[in-house]
C-alpha cells in the first residue's frame, strides 16, 4: 500500500514538474506589427493600456501571423492575462509601454494558469482576438462579458435621452451582475465590477 502511495505521489510530482501552459493565436500581419506580448493583470484599474510592469513574455509572429506564448513560469492560480500587440514604432515602443500610451494597439483579456491551453484564432470574418478556443470555460469568461458589453453599447446607442440611458442604467447593471455571479468565478466578477465603475464608459454619460 505504502509502494503503490508513493508511485502516485511521484507521478503526481512528475506530472506537475512539466505542466506547461501555451497559448497561440493569430494576428493580422497586413496591419499589425509583428511583435505580440503576454502580460499578466495585477491591478484591475490597469486592465486597458500597456504597462511595462506588466509584460511577462514577447514573441514575433510567423509569416503567416501565427504566435505562440509556452513555458511552466506561470501561477497555477487563475490569473487575468492580456495578450496584445501594437503599431508603435519600434523605437517608440518602449517609451509607448512605460507610459500605458499607443495610439494603436489589439488585445484580448483572459483568464488562465499554468497548464491552460488557449487559442486565439480568426474569427469567421478574419477578426483577430475576437475568439477564444480552450476546455477549459474558465477562459472565455471574459469574452462572454465582452459580448454582453458590446449589446449593451448597442442598447445605448439607440436613443440617446436621460430617460433611455436610466432605463438601460437599470437593466444592464442587473444583466452584467447576474451574470458575473452566474459564471461563479471571482476574477470575472472582478473584471465585471472594473467595467461598471469606469466612469468614462456608456453608464455614467
Amino acid at each position: 500500500m505504502k509502494l503503490r502511495s508513493s508511485l502516485f505521489a511521484f507521478l503526481l510530482l512528475s506530472v506537475l514538474s512539466h505542466a506547461q501552459y501555451r497559448f497561440s493565436g493569430y494576428v493580422d500581419k497586413s496591419k499589425w506589427h509583428e511583435n505580440v506580448y503576454l502580460s499578466i493583470i495585477n491591478d484591475y484599474r490597469q486592465l486597458s493600456g500597456v504597462y511595462e510592469e506588466q509584460i511577462l513574455d514577447k514573441v514575433e509572429a510567423d509569416s503567416t501571423g501565427y504566435f505562440e506564448f509556452t513555458g511552466s513560469m506561470l501561477e497555477d492560480d487563475y490569473r487575468i492575462y492580456k495578450i496584445h500587440t501594437d503599431n508603435c514604432e519600434d523605437a517608440l515602443q518602449e517609451l509607448a509601454h512605460f507610459s500605458a500610451h499607443c495610439d494603436e494597439s489589439k488585445e484580448v483579456l483572459f483568464i488562465g494558469r499554468n497548464t491552460d491551453t488557449i487559442q486565439f484564432p480568426f474569427s469567421f470574418d478574419y477578426q483577430m482576438f475576437c475568439d477564444v478556443k480552450s476546455k477549459n470555460e474558465k477562459a472565455i469568461a471574459l469574452v462572454k462579458v465582452d459580448s454582453l458589453k458590446d449589446e449593451m453599447k448597442y442598447a445605448y446607442s439607440a436613443y440617446r435621452s436621460e430617460a433611455n440611458r436610466n432605463l438601460n442604467n437599470r437593466k444592464w447593471f442587473k444583466t452584467l451582475q447576474d451574470y458575473g455571479k452566474s459564471l461563479n468565478e471571482p476574477l470575472a466578477e472582478l473584471y465585471i465590477y472594473a467595467f461598471l465603475s469606469d466612469r468614462s464608459n456608456s453608464l455614467h454619460q
